[in-house]
This record gives C-alpha cells, structure tokens and sequence, in this order.
C-alpha cells in the first residue's frame, strides 16, 4: 500500500498508511503537495517553488516560507522508510513508489481506454481538481485553472467513450448516469442531451425525455442564446408523437366553447362537500379578502399527486364566480414545456378577455398580439421584458374592471420564461384586486428549480403564501367515502369500505374516492369551474350549499 495517497480531484485529502489525514497547517502546504504530485515523481526548483506561492515577498521571505512549509509537511509524513518526499539540492519532488495519486490513475485509466479502465476512471473523478481550493496567489491559480480545464477535457473524453460502449453494450441504465455526468461537465453538448433523450424514451421515461429537451433549450438559450439544432428539435417531435405510458400520461387539454371557462379533463368522482380542508379554505378566505381591498396576492398550493389541489382551487374558483368576480386558467402540460409562456396564453385564450383588454396603451396590446400569435415569442432579454410588462399591464387592467382570480395549474411543468414571469407579476399586482395562485406537486419540485427559485424569490420578499396539503386524517377519509356511499349501504359496510380506503389511499382523496369513481355510472367529464358540481383527478369532488365565505366578492 502507498505511504500516502493524495486525492485531488473534487477536493484536497491526504492520507497516511495508516488511514489516518494527513494534517498540514496551512492552504499553501496543501498546494505545494499538490503541485508536487501533478504529475508524480517531477523535481521541481526551490526558487519556482518559492515564485509560484510565495510570489509577493522578497525573494529571501519566499525561500523561509517554502522551508516552514516544507518542515511542516516532512513533519505530518514522519520518518518512516522510504520517503515521500525527496529533497535533492536545489530540487524536491515526491516518491512516485510510496505516493499515490488519484489523478495519474485517472490519466493511466483513460489512456487504456477499455469499458472497464473508463468506468473506474469515472468514479474517481469525483469533481474539478482541487474544487472549493483557492490560495491567492495568480502563478498558482493560473496553473490550477490550466490543469482543471486539461483534467475536465480529459474526463469528458473518457466519458464520452464509456458512453459510446455501454450503448453499444445496451447498458441502459448506466448509460444515463454516465451521460448525466457528462452533461454536469459541459451542459452545452446538445448530441449528449440527445441521447440522454433517446435513453429515457427507450426506458418508457417518456416524461422525463421531454423535460430533457426543455432542459436543452433552456441552457442552450441561457448560455449561448440560440435555439437547438434540428436534429434535437424533429427527435422531440418523435418522443413527442410516442404513446404515452400508462404512469405518465400528461393532462389532456380538452376543447372549450367561446365564452366559457377552460375546462379540465379529469378522472371523475361522485358530488361530496369538500372534506378536511376548512383550516387550508381558511387561509385562501383570509388571502382572498386582502385582495377584496385592493391588496393583490400570490398563493402556491403544494402537495403530491391527488392530494386534493385542484380540489380546493376549484373551491376557491367557484366562490369568486359566484360573488360576482372572473376567473383565468391556464395549465402546463408535461409535453409542451419547450413553448414559452403556455399556461398564461391558456389562460387569457380560456378567459375569453382578449376583447376587454382594448382599454390597455397600444404598445402593450402589440406585445399580447404577439404572444397570442403562435407558440414561439421572441426570445431576446429585451422581448422577454416587454411580454412581461405586457402581461401585467393585461392583468392589472382586467383586475381594475372586474376582481379576477388567476389559476395556473400544474407549474412544476412550466416551461422557464413563464416561471421568471411570476415575481416579475408578483411586484406589480399590490394595488389591484387580483388573486394568483398556482399549483405544483411536491413530488417534482427536486427537479424544478426554476419553480424552487420563483417560490424562493417571492417567500423572500413576502410576496406569496405557501399553502401545503397534506393527506387527509383516517377521520376524514372515512368521512370522504361516507358521503359516496349508496344511501341503502347500512353503517357496517361503509365503515369497512372506509377502513378499507383508508388502509389503500393512506389519507390520499385520489386514491380513497377513484375506485368508487369507476363504478358510477355519473361518471363523466365536468367544466372546471362550475357552480353546481365539479370533479377533479386532484382530489375529492363536491357540490356547493349555498354561497359560502365568498359571497361578499360582488361588483
């Protein structure tokens, strides 16, 4: 075993034989061991040793520098045979024989260029070298920087061919992990983003291929300002045009009548009042009264799939409408994330606003003209600026006519610009009677994270209301399926159908009410909102008694 192994890629760690660190007392020490072992075995002067971190003194302070280091680490190494570190003269280096060093087995794996020499060689690169080190001093920066960008050159050239081989080799799985990890060295290679495209499709991720190009477009857009290459573009449309399987199968926007709102389509339910949700009602009811007095709002509803979002929305929809005010829906749909602004245009398409939006400065009606167009607005920073000024001014002057409620459903599918656009909106509705709330499952903001950044930015300036579901209580639940029961069901067999529900759906309205859903031969498709009865995929479905804490929301 090595008398020391050096590992320098992703970090600084030293270890002895023994196992134990390696402790040095200073940055510089640290940095003069790892110049010495890239590449192992090279003598290097005293006086360039000296020059490269210590180059800001007088020469003679240079030289007692580089000896307290040297001490230090001849210190932490001890005397045990055969050295690591050889002081020739003028010359030191370290003892290739007794010293190990993560980057010249990294180089030797790469070079042998076998599937299995390039999958060890990926393992060991763990990070860019010396990542998080810095010591300030420029000879020494400018080499770390030319090393880190050869070693990163040579990782990716590694990777590149491991990827080659286990596609060939069909090995699927490691295959994406491998271009994943390309892709975190250099997220501009669009011929890796396509095959991570084809390998998730291949997979039956066909949700997840689709988001990986609208991962491509946005960094490709981000970093270079241009669009993906028609070879991305007609592969999208190719994994777009495939069947969707049965666990991803993206909400289906469904055709609405001129004038009426746009409608879900949704896994039907049985008419039930909205259960376990009064504590969650009562904060919309607070937010929604501020908004009542000219105060304009955010409010994110978050939970998992079929936790009853849309459920409580929905609720929410209904009292606005009822009191006299309008309600906007716009939804993301997981196929369309690479069309910019698709929940906004959605939701002013559904309105059916367009012609009330005359009132508004010209300039502002030509950008929403342009954004109604077609699927593909402009796309320079000062285009972007323009539609979201556009957007607000459209809001603000709906929100002046008529209070109005703004419902996007489904964010964590939104596509980037429609995200950036909501702090954006957020800064400029205080004055005016307008709700906005979206909603987004729990489940996939690890993955959004321009949703995570949106939340971030507006809790930061207190702008939002985060409203979390959780699942409903075994109470609750049994309660839920007590009201979709037969009338002619007796006590013991809704109770047992309860405890059953609860077992299966562990407080999940979706869960507890969709096999019921199933047998009803009301089962249908219902408009969303609906003063009447609604149903939703997103939760326990119900019927509205009377006006509820909404009735003071009139003209």
């Amino acid at each position: 075993m090595a008398r020391l192994s050096l590992t320098l890629l992703g970090g600084f760690q030293a270890r002895l034989e023994s196992g134990s660190p390696l402790a040095l007392p200073t940055k510089k020490a640290q940095a003069l061991l790892a110049y010495l072992a890239i590449p192992v075995g090279q003598a290097h002067p005293r006086d360039k040793l000296a020059a490269l971190l210590w180059g800001g003194i007088r020469e003679e302070s240079a030289r007692a520098s580089l000896r307290q280091a040297l001490f230090a680490i001849r210190k932490a190494l001890g005397e045990t045979k055969p050295l690591a570190l050889l002081l020739e003269g003028e010359t030191l280096a370290l003892n290739r024989s007794v010293v190990d060093v993560d980057v010249a087995t990294f180089e030797g794996l790469v070079a042998e260029g076998t599937p299995e020499a390039l999958a060890k060689a990926a393992g060991l690169y763990q990070g860019d070298l010396l990542a998080g080190f810095a010591v300030d001093e420029p000879p020494f920066e400018e080499w770390l920087v030319t090393e880190r960008e050869r070693l990163r050159e040579l990782a990716s050239g590694g990777l590149a061919k491991l990827l080659a081989h286990q596609r060939k080799a069909g090995a699927g799985e490691a295959a994406v992990q491998t271009a994943l990890k390309l892709l975190s060295l250099d997220p501009l290679q669009e011929p890796v983003h396509r095959t991570l495209m084809r390998l998730h499709a291949e997979q039956g991720r066909r949700g997840t291929a689709l988001r990986q190009y609208q991962h491509c477009v946005g960094v490709l857009q981000r970093e270079l300002g241009v669009e993906p290459e028609p070879e991305t573009k007609a592969l999208y449309q190719e994994i777009l045009r495939q069947r969707p399987t049965p666990g991803e199968t993206a909400p289906t926007r469904a055709p609405a009548r001129t004038g009426e709102p746009t409608p879900y389509r949704v896994v039907p339910a049985l008419e039930a009042p909205l259960i376990g949700r009064a504590a969650e009602m009562e904060r919309l009811a607070s937010l929604l009264k501020e908004t009542l007095n000219g105060h304009g709002r955010l409010a994110a509803v978050i939970g998992e799939a079929g936790i009853g979002k849309t459920r409580v929305v929905a609720e929410l929809a209904t009292g606005v409408e009822q009191g006299g005010g309008r309600v906007l829906l716009g939804r993301s749909y997981e196929s369309e994330q690479a069309l910019p602004f698709g929940p906004w245009v959605d939701a002013f398409r559904g309105g059916d606003v367009i012609e009330e939006l005359g009132g508004i400065a010209p300039v502002w009606r030509s950008e929403l003209a342009r954004l109604m167009a077609g699927p593909q607005p402009p796309v320079g920073a000062a285009d972007y600026r323009q539609i979201f000024g556009a957007v607000a001014q459209a809001i603000r002057h709906l929100a002046r006519l008529r209070p109005t409620l703004l419902v996007l459903e489904d964010v964590h599918w939104a596509d980037e610009m429609s995200l950036r656009l909501l702090p954006f909106l957020g800064r400029r509705i205080e004055p005016c009677a307008v709700l906005v709330v979206v909603t987004a499952r729990e489940e996939e903001l690890a993955d959004a994270r321009a949703l995570r950044h949106a939340i971030d930015e507006l809790a930061r300036e207190q702008l939002l209301m985060q409203l979390s579901l959780g699942p409903l209580s075994q109470a609750d639940t049994i309660t839920l399926v007590r009201a979709l029961a037969r009338a002619s069901s007796s006590e013991a067999a809704v109770a047992r159908l309860g405890e059953q529900a609860w077992a299966t759906s562990e407080g999940n309205p979706f869960v507890a009410v969709a096999p019921r859903a199933r047998r009803s031969p009301r089962a249908q498709r219902w408009p969303f909102p609906s003063a009447s009865v609604r149903s939703s995929r997103d939760g326990s479905s119900g019927s509205r008694s009377g006006p509820g804490p909404w009735s003071r929301w009139r003209r």
